[in-house]
């Protein structure tokens, strides 16, 4: 056991970029013209593709089958050449438990890397993000010689943790929070080892879907095994070897030109998170984008200090994943998604904070600290762009997170732990020159799909009373946020359920508008004990609730104890007929509400877009309610009365910095936050 110490690697998670180019890599690119080069990265995403759909195809749990899903081709010595994604932060952290393997597996002789291995992993310290999120790798050799790996990383919707759904909202530790498996042999010449498959179904509430997710990965990753094996018979096997090595070259170097375009200057945004876990608590990530050259460095220090005894940590390379969220998407949205970008990035980030967590504290909800850092990004992206490009100037997705998480027995008597799929239906953020499209995806999976309800009735044990556009869900403005979705779930033919929920921003929003746009409202959940939700649709009462604004209008038949609370909330028994209800986010506004065109109100109107309480309250349209006919006069009069009221309120700036800095949140929400209003966290100096 040479290199093994029985403890994480620290020095390989620091292995983001990519590694440097081997004799081989080198020599192999006087074999590559332009043209041939150009055919081999088309078919090299060709086969990730189909990699990628066959894993949706044969997959079992929701994110798997609605398109969470990084399916990449990596080179022998582990770094991501080609992915086809419908979620970039899985992309780029696929690379660290294959460096992982080539690193400690390689040359190990109880162990090895031979023809016909595959590799399981989920630990997030390798993963970055939280143990839900689950990978299989396999190498791939010709005539005895490692020619690169194929990956696929996947969401799957149970871990074992001490909350079923994937994410454990009271964890205080990581030995809460489930399966922790660091990269590991779980096949051999061919075959997958039963013992360890039967090991993790013991560890998990849903062992049938967990087998069928590894076994979908495995089956997808064969596929492209044998489409890559072709191109070597084809094309010789220094050709592939350099051919993916010039992927990553040509990525970086692009990406270094198209930073250079940009104007040099400092973005700055700080986020705020509103929950710990299953408490309120306010924390603080300080996102400082610099933009010098042909670099962007990403500054962090002064976030909140870890959490030793809360789940609300992440590891930093989950931090970095999430910021390829917005470079891949948005910025470098015309480059091949592999971690060369990263030669283009730098980054800092404070010792101490909990955005960069050590040790043994819980990360359970990582991808929710993640998202806040992400919607900082986006809007100094957003900054950052303006000027040069202004159609990649857009305001941010719902940056949050409105998932129900259950686990138990289904409507059919079978075990079942998992998520539904409505956070795959978020608006997108408005842009300069149109509105945000409505139930888009979500911003950090654009690819993925929020399915059909009766797809998710089918074997989860709900019904659903409705699932649409919720017109409270957006950010208005000159041009509007896209609707997101909401929902009424219905607990069906099950008495043995817990039921929670995922997410933030119910004391602060997760979004915020953009150049004078609103932001998105605050996220609750409405749960109905003991309802007689299923006793009135066996009546086919034509009464019940169509939509969101039908339950909180006053017309709702449904009966039972009512109960509020936030979006962030651990499982708690639900009963055949109780019923849940909440939405996922839309996206921000862009631009100020009184410029928006009164037509495009009326029309949103007219479809149920907008409220008529926004409609003459943000966007002070007038209108007759009875013939819904625009008096432009009189609207154009309310603008112009609520211009000359905004500037009547106005104060100098020093006078409002003043009365700002002597404001401050309650001392009960600050106790994980550090020293207000900066933390005080600073990076250690190399």
């Amino acid at each position: 056991m040479s290199r093994i110490s029985y403890s994480r690697d620290e020095e390989v998670v620091q292995r983001m970029r990519p590694e440097p180019m081997t004799e081989t890599e080198a020599k192999a690119q006087d074999l590559i013209d332009d043209v041939e080069f150009e055919i081999f990265k088309h078919k090299m995403h060709m086969i990730g593709l189909e990699g990628k759909e066959t894993t949706m195809k044969l997959g079992a749990s929701s994110a798997m089958r609605f398109g969470d899903v990084a399916f990449g081709i990596f080179t022998a010595q582990g770094d991501l050449a080609v992915c086809a994604t419908g979620i970039y932060h899985h992309a780029v952290l696929g690379q660290i438990p294959i460096k992982y393997i080539v690193k400690h597996w390689v040359n190990e002789p109880s162990v090895g890397v031979k023809d016909g291995d595959s590799f399981f992993y989920n630990d997030p310290y390798y993963a970055g993000v939280h143990n839900a999120d689950m990978g299989l790798a396999v190498p791939v050799f010709h005539e005895g010689r490692l020619i690169c790996f194929i990956g696929a990383a996947v969401h799957t919707g149970e871990c074992g943790g001490s909350e079923p759904g994937g994410t454990v909202t009271a964890a205080k530790s990581k030995y809460d929070e489930g399966m922790l498996i660091p990269p590991i042999k779980i096949g051999e010449n061919y075959q997958l080892k039963e013992d360890l498959l039967n090991m993790f179904a013991a560890m998990n509430r849903d062992p049938r879907t967990m087998i069928l997710d590894i076994k979908a990965r495995l089956a997808a990753t064969r596929i492209s095994q044998r489409r890559v094996l072709d191109v070597v018979e084809e094309k010789g096997a220094d050709f592939v070897i350099g051919g993916l090595r010039k992927v990553l070259t040509m990525t970086g170097e692009a990406a270094k030109r198209k930073i250079s375009l940009l104007n040099d200057g400092i973005y700055r945004q700080p986020r705020f998170l509103d929950t710990l876990g299953e408490d309120n608590g306010l924390l603080k990530i300080d996102v400082t984008v610099i933009k010098k050259g042909d670099k962007i460095t990403l500054n962090l220090e002064n976030s909140s200090p870890m959490l030793m005894d809360k789940p609300a940590n992440s590891y930093y390379q989950g931090i970095i994943g999430l910021a390829m969220v917005y470079f891949c998407g948005w910025l470098f949205h015309d480059m091949p998604t592999n971690n060369g970008l990263l030669e283009a990035i730098d980054w800092k980030f404070p010792d101490g904070s909990f955005i960069n967590a050590k040790g043994d504290v819980a990360t359970s909800i990582g991808p929710l600290v993640q998202i806040t850092f992400t919607h900082g990004m986006f809007q100094c992206g957003a900054r950052m762009t303006y000027s040069t490009m202004a159609e990649r100037s857009v305001a941010s997705w719902f940056s949050g997170f409105s998932i129900p998480t259950f686990g138990g027995l289904n409507q059919y008597g079978e075990p079942v732990a998992d998520i539904t799929p409505e956070i795959n239906a978020t608006g997108c953020g408005a842009r300069s020159d149109m509105d945000g499209v409505d139930a888009a995806g979500a911003f950090f999976a654009t690819m993925a799909d929020c399915s059909d309800v009766e797809t998710t009735e089918s074997d989860k044990p709900f019904l659903y009373g409705f699932r649409n556009y919720f017109n409270g869900s957006y950010g208005h403005g000159k041009f509007r946020g896209g609707a997101g979705l909401g929902y009424g779930l219905t607990v069906h033919d099950t008495n043995f359920l817990l039921l929670g929920s995922h997410g933030g921003g119910s004391k602060f929003p997760t979004t915020q508008g953009l150049f004078g746009g609103y932001g998105l409202p605050s996220l609750f959940v409405r749960k109905v004990r003991s309802s007689n939700f299923k006793a009135l649709l066996s009546e086919s009462n034509v009464t019940l609730p169509r939509s969101l604004s039908h339950v909180y209008d006053g017309t709702s038949p449904e009966e039972g104890t009512v109960e509020y609370g936030n979006i962030s909330a651990v499982v708690s028994p639900a009963q055949d007929g109780d019923t849940m209800y909440s939405f996922v986010g839309g996206g921000a506004g862009f631009g100020d509400a009184l410029e928006r065109e009164p037509d495009s109100i009326m029309k949103d109107l007219i479809n149920g877009m907008v409220s008529p309480w926004a409609a003459k309250n943000i966007y002070y349209v007038v209108y007759d309610e009875d013939n819904m006919r625009l008096d432009r006069e009189a609207t154009e009069q309310a603008r112009a009365e609520k211009r000359r009221g905004r500037i009547a309120s106005a104060k100098p700036y020093d006078e409002f910095v003043a009365e700002w800095e002597k404001q401050s949140p309650p001392a009960e929400i600050l106790t994980y936050y550090g020293q207000y209003p900066h933390p005080g966290t600073k990076a250690l100096e190399a």
